[in-house]
């Protein structure tokens, strides 16, 4: 590459939507407001950083394991096991509450049933449902 060449800036001339325009112009307002200079606060200058910012998004979706779990599916899980241990804990110190033998337990005796688990499963699902429509 001579050095010319490796001098020059790459320029690209885009067609841009007036709509878009107008929220360019409305942010780049923002940072002038904000005490920028118009040297860093400009039309060029901030559509050169929404593609920078757009390129990054890009390669990290590009980058991204198909086995690696999204935020919703983190998110899911980190809710299923909040809702599974409040359950549980309901449901020990409700029987510890009542009494300490297991076999005179009687409002809190649905939690020793072994369905029970299922049941709590269900109703786990259920406010998962609601937390994520």
């Amino acid at each position: 590459m001579n050095e010319e060449s490796a001098n020059k800036r790459n320029r690209i001339y885009l067609t841009f939507p007036f709509s878009a325009l107008e929220k360019v112009d409305y942010y780049v307002d923002k940072r002038l407001e904000d005490g920028e200079s118009r040297d860093t606060a400009n039309r060029s200058a901030f559509v050169m950083d929404m593609y920078k910012l757009g390129l990054r998004v890009h390669e990290n979706k590009l980058k991204k394991d198909a086995s690696e779990k999204t935020l919703d599916q983190k998110l899911e899980l980190i809710a299923r096991n909040a809702l599974m241990n409040g359950f549980l804990i309901d449901a020990i110190f409700g029987i510890i509450k009542e009494t300490v033998d297991s076999s005179k337990v009687i409002k809190n005796e649905t939690f020793l049933d072994p369905d029970w688990p299922k049941e709590m499963k269900e109703r786990v699902a259920g406010k998962l449902l609601e937390y994520f429509k």
